[in-house]
């Protein structure tokens, strides 16, 4: 398989890939936006209670969202990623005292795939929205979910992605300008999934 790692390079290959009948594959509708937070100041759950909301007027919806998990003192200790058609739960950040006092990474990369995993069976599905709250340097660097995005848009699915505003510029890179900025609000997502949910 080519590697790609931009949605217009993407698009360009599943338009050369042949089908059982030759026919022209369709350009994809590019439903894609990307939400920008200032990183520290993310206000985590409003991602998930957006797509409950869609979910909840009968769409379908799919993803992953995040969730952070505090002792009783109130100190992070680690960082869950939610499907949102399941439910099912993705301990994708265990940190260690020693990852603490070192500042080394404990990203779980196996649990990467597992999320991974989860976006693809959305897809495959055919979900009405696609929403992941993540977009950080596994992505930045074309790994971690930056192929789930990808295909997502490909299918012309809705997709709604959480991104830190210090990168924009590698968003923009990967993006290829071809998907929406918009600020990280309710009132944001729910005017951008009025303007791109499919028709019923």
């Amino acid at each position: 398989d080519e590697i790609c790692y931009n949605l217009a390079d993407h698009i360009l290959i599943v338009r050369r890939t042949p089908t059982m009948t030759n026919a022209k594959i369709p350009d994809p509708e590019i439903r894609l936006a990307g939400a920008f937070y200032t990183s520290g100041k993310q206000e985590m759950g409003l991602l998930r209670s957006f797509a409950d909301d869609v979910a909840a007027n009968g769409w379908r919806v799919g993803g992953i969202v995040q969730e952070l998990l505090v002792d009783e003192g109130g100190k992070t200790i680690g960082l869950d990623g939610i499907a949102l058609d399941t439910g099912e739960r993705i301990a994708i950040n265990r940190p260690t005292e020693a990852d603490r006092l070192h500042h080394t990474c404990s990203l779980d990369k196996s649990a990467l795939a597992d999320a991974s995993s989860a976006v693809d069976r959305a897809i495959r599905a055919g979900v009405d929205l696609i929403v992941i709250e993540k977009y950080g340097e596994q992505e930045q660097n074309g790994d971690g979910l930056a192929g789930d995005i990808l295909h997502a848009v490909s299918e012309g699915i809705p997709t709604l992605v959480a991104v830190p505003d210090g990168v924009r510029d590698k968003w923009d890179e990967f993006s290829g300008n071809l998907g929406q900025d918009l600020g990280f609000a309710n009132v944001a997502f729910t005017d951008w999934w009025d303007s791109v949910k499919p028709d019923r």
